[in-house]
């Protein structure tokens, strides 16, 4: 799967015009007042990630025989992890571009919260990853695009008296280990889908009265 890191452009108020189709991840920044920021860029799909959509394209659910065996891990079932380092990750131990990279190569992940209302590890939204999205918002959405789509409410992450944001992962949930009245955690060295980091601006801070939708889209180009 063709994909770059991520060079993150912002548009305050409604989406930059002529944006680079490239830029396959939308992040929507909604402020108490109802005005938006988009921000813009570019993901890569680990070693995992495309491994994954490999088995995917051959899973059928069958009982059994040919196309019986679900993909493992299953990254339909997925979430995302923002991470607030003092300073964005380099590439991981295991490549020089995050391709090979897993849990452990992300660090100062945002692991907040103790209950469904705060936690900050959020689950891919109902209906989701679905081909040809139709979100008003998703500038990065197509016929040939799948789209992940996760979001954090006021109650979820507030980095205002901490570091900022500065890049993210998805993982299969089936690795997200969430039981009321604790802080999430994630299986180590666990495998991920892809991540990112951020860049022009480098990070960006979400408080208490801020919402955020995040948009990941992969093109599935038809190179051989």
């Amino acid at each position: 799967m063709n994909t770059i890191m991520i060079s993150l452009r912002q548009g305050k108020g409604q989406p930059p015009k002529n944006l680079d189709p490239e830029n396959n991840i939308c992040l929507v920044c909604e402020h108490q007042d109802g005005t938006k920021d988009w921000w813009y860029g570019s993901n890569i799909v680990t070693n995992d990630g495309d491994i994954y959509y490999a088995q995917q394209s051959a899973y059928t659910g069958a009982g059994s025989g040919a196309g019986s065996s679900a993909p493992s891990p299953n990254f339909f079932a997925c979430s995302a992890v923002l991470q607030n380092p003092s300073s964005a990750d380099a590439a991981g131990s295991n490549s020089t571009n995050f391709k090979a990279d897993n849990e452990s190569d992300i660090s100062n992940k945002l692991l907040t919260g103790t209950a469904t209302a705060s936690w900050s590890v959020q689950a891919v939204e109902t209906g989701y990853p679905k081909a040809n999205d139709q979100e008003a918002d998703n500038t990065g959405k197509g016929t040939n695009v799948v789209t992940y789509k996760f979001t954090w409410t006021t109650g979820q992450i507030n980095t205002g008296s901490t570091n900022p944001i500065t890049g993210g992962a998805i993982l299969a949930t089936a690795n997200v280990t969430s039981s009321s009245g604790n802080a999430q955690t994630i299986t180590t060295n666990g495998k991920i889908l892809t991540r990112w980091n951020f860049a022009s601006p480098a990070s960006f801070h979400k408080t208490s009265t801020d919402t955020l939708t995040l948009f990941v889209n992969h093109t599935m180009s038809g190179t051989g």
